[in-house]
């Protein structure tokens, strides 16, 4: 077998990349990792899938399953190492949890958006429609020939930008006492069908994946980045669909960047609107996430409270109330940071910030934290400001930051924060439910009739219906037991297939008992007993006549 590929956290990685990663894991571990797709994206790239389990107890299909996705965002792009990183070291470490789990693992939900990130640290949040160009709007390009897009700035009297005076790298907003020059800032890019004038629109409409889950959905202008209806875009339709034929899911995972943050439930209200066992566990189980990256553990709803600071800061069609209130289940995120975070900037601080001013310090502390970096061998995180002759604006100035770095953490820090987000990950894991067949047991009654018994046990941390919220929901289907007879025995009790209901989970059972009559001459095995376990998996045992 091909060894394991080594996956660099020297540089964010092309669909190429990715690509080639992902076969090269599936390939130096057939049994145990197999390599599919959710489907295409927008522009035809596969939604690359990896599955891994100890293929010796089962297959996939047939065990509880943990599904984890990352970039969905398109400059987020620190999710795809993470999830990569988390592929790689369950295909390395082979951990005992292989086998009776299932993890299912997609790496970069948006390969589109994130390939234009990468290859030009271009700006776009999920999804920006460029697919019909309107009049006097600057759609973004490289300008300048140099492969990036970055920011132009420009000199203008009615500009909202000035250059910092404690560091004139930097632009601040214009303020009263401001003295000029002040200037106007867009992204790096023509203005299509320009008629000269003062106002310029930027891009096409934007959209954001993570407001396009079908829980709470409100279309826009109600809920910005929404799309047209919920799963509207391909790549969501697809994950949605691979989630609602999986009964047997009972965790998700989103990797995102931000100021770092382990965050849980709920993404619009409050606690209150949750049921208080499941908070309480949705709690424990994101300070067992802050143990291991150091992160602090944020609602949803109030991170972004924090961060944007307007009164309604409700997420609709937000993953974390889909997760938990359309699928029943403990599901987190981990907002893996952001630069100023690697440069010693907290969360706390970031969510501080009163004012332009304040939130312009940190940026100043940034570049000069940058500064004093190893040239060699820092992210490229700053480019110097130069002159270009625009096209059509005439003279600007081309530089600023580099969008794709200043989302996330270095990528040195990134390889520690993913190692904390996988062994969270296990922990996580490590509480699924797990239906079992117990006590099996054959007694001959006489005349060709046997008695079979067995016990029915969910033997793992989470009931099967996961979460108390789970509990009413279709989705998560409770215990069953389908009796199989073999060829020539026949049922004597009322009812084979059994629906026996949830199971608790570690003292969760059934005792269950059948009569059978067995023609002389047919085989040794008398039944075979199919347990559908819904997220606690499923089992298969055959049957056979005692001794």
């Amino acid at each position: 077998m091909p060894p394991l590929p080594e996956l660099p956290f020297e540089r964010f990685l092309t669909y190429a990349e990715v690509s080639e990663f992902v076969q090269a894991l599936a390939a130096a571990c057939p049994d145990w990792v197999r390599l599919s797709s959710l489907g295409r994206s927008r522009e035809g790239r596969e939604l690359h899938l990896l599955t891994i389990t100890d293929p010796a107890t089962g297959p996939a299909e047939d065990k509880p399953g943990y599904l984890i996705h990352g970039n969905i965002h398109a400059a987020e792009l620190s999710g795809t190492h993470a999830a990569l990183h988390t592929a790689r070291r369950l295909a390395e470490s082979k951990p005992a949890l292989l086998a009776d789990v299932a993890f299912h693992i997609v790496p970069r939900l948006n390969p589109d958006g994130a390939e234009f990130v990468v290859a030009t640290s271009g700006v776009t949040r999920s999804r920006t429609d460029r697919s019909e160009r309107l009049p006097n709007t600057l759609y973004q390009e490289d300008v300048n020939g140099d492969g990036l897009i970055l920011t132009m700035r420009q000199e203008h009297p009615a500009g909202t930008f000035a250059r910092d005076p404690e560091e004139p790298r930097l632009l601040v907003r214009r303020t009263a006492a401001t003295p000029p020059p002040y200037y106007r800032t867009f992204p790096e890019g023509l203005v299509h069908a320009w008629d000269g004038g003062e106002a310029i629109a930027t891009e096409g409409r934007s959209f954001d994946w993570n407001r396009n889950w079908s829980y709470d959905w409100r279309p826009e202008p109600e809920q910005g980045g929404a799309g047209d209806f919920p799963f509207s875009e391909p790549e969501m339709r697809a994950i949605a669909e691979f989630i609602h034929a999986r009964g047997n899911l009972f965790a998700v995972l989103g990797y995102h960047n931000g100021p770092n943050g382990v965050l849980r439930p709920p993404s619009t209200g409050s606690d209150g609107d949750l049921d208080g066992g499941d908070l309480a566990v949705l709690q424990e189980l994101a300070e067992i996430g802050a143990e291991h990256t150091g992160f602090p553990v944020v609602p949803v709803v109030k991170y972004h409270v924090k961060r944007l600071g307007v009164k309604d800061c409700n997420l609709r069609g937000h993953f974390h109330n889909f997760g938990y209130h359309h699928l029943g289940l403990f599901v987190f995120e981990f907002e893996l940071g952001n630069l100023l975070n690697s440069a010693g900037v907290s969360t706390d601080e970031m969510f501080g910030t009163q004012n332009d001013q304040e939130y312009e310090a940190l940026y100043r502390r940034l570049l000069h934290w940058w500064d004093k970096q190893d040239a060699a061998t820092r992210d490229p995180v700053f480019h110097a400001w130069t002159p270009c002759d625009h096209p059509q604006l005439g003279r600007v100035e081309i530089g600023g930051w580099l969008n794709r770095h200043l989302c996330g953490p270095t990528l040195a820090d990134l390889s520690r924060i993913a190692e904390g987000t996988y062994q969270f990950t296990l922990l996580h894991a490590a509480r699924r439910p797990r239906v079992e067949v117990e006590e099996l047991a054959v007694e001959e009654v006489g005349g060709g009739v046997y008695r079979i018994r067995a016990r029915i046990a969910n033997r793992g941390c989470f009931p099967t219906h996961v979460s108390n919220k789970g509990r009413g929901l279709r989705r998560l289907q409770p215990v069953a037991v389908d009796f199989l007879p073999a060829p020539g025995v026949r049922l004597l009790s009322l009812n084979g297939h059994r629906q026996i209901g949830h199971l608790a989970g570690v003292v969760g059972s059934s005792h269950q008992e059948w009569f059978v009559r067995r023609d002389a001459g047919a085989g040794d095995t008398l039944c075979e007993l199919l347990v559908r376990g819904g997220a606690g998996g499923t089992c298969r045992t055959s049957v056979r006549m005692p001794g």
